[in-house]
């Protein structure tokens, strides 16, 4: 039980993914699985897109795999750019800290 008095309930989802079924347990809240499976479903989309339709059976693996890159990729891209971004901002408090300490 969690500290604000209930329990996490555990969910079963299915989702289809080319053409085959999966099943898996998840603590999320609806919102925010909702939120998931709807971006996973976009960016599946933009790669099969980039495959001519008779491909899209047999390369399944494929267009998974490239799915996880790009996903990956824009993690590493958000990651990188949100610790730039607190880089500047640290900076920037530093900097309006000893203009203060000087007036």
């Amino acid at each position: 039980m969690g500290e604000s008095g209930y329990k996490d309930v555990e969910q079963v989802i299915k989702i289809e993914l080319l053409g085959e079924t999966f099943k898996f347990k998840s603590e999320e809240n609806r919102k925010n699985l909702k939120e998931i499976l709807s971006y996973l479903m976009q960016e599946l989309k933009k790669v099969e897109e980039q495959f001519p339709p008779h491909a899209l059976k047999t390369n399944k693996l494929a267009i998974l795999v490239m799915t996880a890159l790009n996903i990956s990729k824009q993690y590493v891209d958000l990651t990188n750019n949100h610790s730039d971004l607190l880089e500047t901002v640290s900076s920037r408090a530093i900097r309006l800290d000893e203009m203060i300490d000087i007036q």
